[in-house]
């Protein structure tokens, strides 16, 4: 199980690392059926981040966990590997499926192989930046986990 506190330590974790790299972010947490564990929304953050961290840290618990990856940048590799097409040209529902995302940032959060949350980081320019945050995110939890 992932209490809250562990929780916030992991999105302060994230907030710090991205902060550290000039960038105001919003970090969710959610546990493993994508319930809302923790939301922190830093300084400098857009609005439009606190629905993006949510849905890169319900991705990582969904779609990153459905493919054993630990990340939401590997989803789109993996399916491409797999012989997708690039985005824009996927199969996608008419109406987008609620939480899912394709964007970096997000980190599935395991504890003795089991899974027990995600962390979704958003506000940088970068999805590849966002993700590095969220791993620090990640990383300042391991032993606690």
């Amino acid at each position: 199980m992932l209490s809250s506190t562990i929780a916030i330590k992991a999105a302060e974790s994230a907030i710090a690392a991205c902060r550290k790299e000039g960038y105001g972010t919003t970090v969710t947490v959610v546990n493993p059926e994508g319930n809302v564990i923790v939301v922190i929304r830093s300084d400098g953050a857009g609005v439009h981040t606190v629905q993006t961290s949510f849905n890169k840290a319900y991705s990582a618990v969904t779609l990153a966990n459905n493919h054993n990856l630990d990340t939401t940048s590997g989803i789109l590799a993996s399916m491409q590997a797999k012989g997708a097409n690039g985005v824009g040209i996927w199969p996608m529902p008419a109406d987008p499926l609620r939480g899912i995302t394709l964007f970096p940032g997000g980190v599935r959060l395991m504890s003795q192989g089991k899974l027990v949350g995600g962390l979704g980081v958003s506000g940088t320019p970068v999805g590849m930046i966002d993700e590095g945050c969220a791993l620090k995110g990640r990383d300042a939890i391991l032993s606690d986990l």
